[in-house]
């Protein structure tokens, strides 16, 4: 047991879950995300100021949301392992360099809106330039996170076929898979492959244009891999299927989706376009 657990009385964090210091984290992180959205829900009415043609406190927003059920999911997926294989220091440390790279994230992102300026993208400034350089080691740490859980889910969980299948799969391959395309991503040094207009049509909520390629819907298949995967599995196994099978298929055709997307988006065409 380690000092952190000493110090409390072994009550779950939250309905369903354990009470253990990294499954509080996690539940921490999801928790905080889900009060920002709140929180800053208001500012929509208030302030109408745009950038790239949008409300500056869009980006706030759906990172909120995104984050919020990132650690949601590692921590409903952390419950497959044993208390003493979830508080190993391998996923402590990565647990909580991730609540780090959270915390970091959100308030530049978040100062940035309040300044009416980009986050993302962002090379006018040495400062801002190396900000967002540092926002990218970051995403690291957060999908490292998944990649650690899915490691010793793979390794130690004896959890329904179907579920830690899909768990491993969608933590590792999804992973991986979120690395390399938004590595590339950031690497070309734009979303757009071509020049979005100012006012053009973009896919409601999501903001992806429909006049130029856009990487983020392939970045959002594969992040969602994370999420969708431990469902199917989870679905399969209550009804007494080839969850493996299943899980297999599901996950093939979302990377294909996934590469797909991008490979629409490199030729400068929107998936859907106006």
């Amino acid at each position: 047991m380690s000092f952190l657990d000493a110090q409390r009385t072994h009550r779950p964090a939250a309905p369903g879950f354990d009470d253990d210091h990294v499954t509080r984290a996690l539940l921490a992180g999801a928790f905080a995300m889900v009060a920002l959205f709140v929180v800053l829900a208001p500012s929509w009415f208030v302030d109408a100021r745009l950038v790239e043609g949008v409300n500056v406190w869009v980006k706030p927003q759906k990172f909120a949301v995104s984050l919020s059920l990132h650690f949601l999911t590692l921590a409903v997926l952390a419950q497959l392992v044993t208390r003493a294989t979830r508080t190993v220091a391998s996923m402590a440390i990565a647990t909580y360099l991730a609540i780090g790279a959270l915390v970091l994230e959100t308030v530049y992102i978040v100062v940035q809106a309040m300044r009416g300026r980009r986050s993302h993208f962002n090379f006018e400034t040495d400062l801002e330039a190396g900000l967002y350089a540092l926002m990218g080691l970051g995403a690291l740490l957060l999908v490292f996170a998944a990649i650690v859980l899915g490691a010793h889910i793979w390794r130690k969980s004896s959890a329904a076929a179907g579920l830690k299948t899909g768990a491993v799969v969608g933590l590792i391959v999804g992973a991986l898979l979120t690395i390399i395309l938004a590595g590339y991503m950031s690497y070309s040094g734009s979303r757009w492959v071509g020049v979005h207009p100012e006012g053009g049509a973009v896919i409601p909520v999501f903001g992806w244009s429909r006049e130029v390629g856009d990487f983020r819907s392939a970045h959002f298949v594969s992040m969602h891999m994370m999420q969708t995967l431990p469902l199917v599995g989870w679905i399969s196994d209550r009804l007494r299927g080839p969850s493996v099978i299943v899980v297999a298929i599901a996950a093939l055709a979302q990377i294909a989706l996934a590469v797909a997307l991008f490979l629409i988006a490199l030729s400068g065409r929107a998936f859907w376009p106006a």
